[in-house]
């Protein structure tokens, strides 16, 4: 549901009828996982995806349906379901899809939140006492819910949501409460990781844009200012002329954010990589070949940067896919940071087994 805030806090704001279709369980292979969201207008207007086009016509036929008049309700697609494969869930998994409504002032303010990068929590009940089935929960509004369902904790409840929109993992809470318990699916919004570029080359330029594209804050930094120019990098979150390993020294990072090291100075890229591994960045990586990546290592043990450190230095970063172009370099380096920060092994998904989606960590 959040990461459709930016377009729904003005429906909401204005207070338009909105019916969202959310996945709340996967079994299986599915193209998208929990928490993904599919909202309808009144006027059959849509927004988002909930399984990347495989139930998107049914799933618009149930909340227009929910728009007319209709009860939230859970339905269950799946490769054996006849509807499922009319409507084209051919991935050999099983869906579970909440139809709800959305709406309130307590509403408007997580999504009011989440569009302006900080961070929130909105949950949404998925089973329980059909008078609560759909209904939006935030921190909020859990003594509203805990009043509607004798025996569950609003504490509890509260702790939860807060749980997992510090950890920024979305994910299923379930509350026992005599004589039933109440399930949710909790989505969070987190500010969107950071990507520090340094040396504004053609590759840069690349990079910045489809990092930019997948969700990253990107700042670009060289001390050359005929090369840092806005203009060269319109995707850019900011383009910073200076020494990079004192923006990263300035920078704050996350073990969520992630260093590129694209330039070739001898003298400031060692400073630019022990900065970084200073910090908790979860990927820190420079371009050169084999012999320029052995210099650095040598040159960063000099500085005192710890044997450890400089083993997560990724150096030739990038996975082997036969880049020249810099376009086609960009495209490896982010192949590699994203398989990081997913822990994936970057091999071709044809040569294993199983499914090939990880499922919602439950909170």
């Amino acid at each position: 549901m959040l990461e459709l805030a930016d377009r729904l806090l003005p429906l909401v704001a204005a207070g338009e009828p909105l019916a969202v279709a959310t996945a709340i369980d996967v079994l299986g292979s599915a193209p998208h996982g929990a928490g993904t969201s599919m909202a309808v207008t009144r006027s059959g207007a849509v927004l988002g995806s909930v399984s990347g086009g495989c139930v998107e016509e049914a799933a618009l036929r149930e909340c227009l349906g929910l728009l007319r008049g209709g009860r939230a309700r859970v339905r269950r697609f799946g490769f054996g379901d006849a509807a499922a494969l009319h409507a084209g869930l051919a991935c050999g998994g099983e869906l579970d899809v909440l139809v709800h409504p959305l709406g309130g002032p307590a509403v408007e303010a997580q999504l009011r939140v989440a569009a302006a990068g900080e961070p929130a929590a909105l949950a949404v009940v998925t089973s329980g006492p059909a008078r609560v089935l759909g209904r939006a929960v935030t921190a909020r509004t859990v003594d509203e819910l805990s009043a509607l369902v004798p025996g569950l904790s609003a504490a509890r409840l509260r702790s939860a949501l807060e749980g997992a929109q510090d950890a920024a993992r979305p994910g299923l809470v379930e509350v026992a409460c005599d004589p039933v318990a109440i399930r949710l699916l909790v989505d969070v919004a987190a500010p969107a990781p950071r990507m520090v570029i340094g040396g504004a080359t053609e590759t840069a330029v690349a990079l910045a844009a489809a990092a930019t594209a997948v969700g990253f804050r990107v700042t670009v930094c060289d001390p050359r200012a005929a090369f840092a120019q806005r203009d060269r990098f319109p995707s850019a979150a900011a383009v910073h002329v200076g020494r990079v390993h004192e923006l990263v020294a300035a920078a704050r990072l996350t073990s969520r954010d992630a260093v590129c090291l694209l330039g070739h100075d001898e003298d400031l890229d060692p400073l630019a990589l022990a900065a970084a591994l200073e910090s908790p960045a979860g990927y820190v990586g420079a371009l050169g070949s084999r012999s320029t990546a052995q210099r650095r290592r040598q040159r960063l043990a000099v500085l005192g940067t710890a044997p450890e450190a400089i083993a997560r230095l990724r150096m030739p970063m990038g996975l082997d896919l036969g880049s020249r172009t810099p376009a086609e370099i960009a495209v490896s380096v982010l192949a590699e940071v994203l398989a990081v920060r997913a822990s994936g092994d970057a091999t071709p998904l044809r040569s294993g087994a199983g499914p090939i989606h990880r499922t919602t960590a439950a909170v």
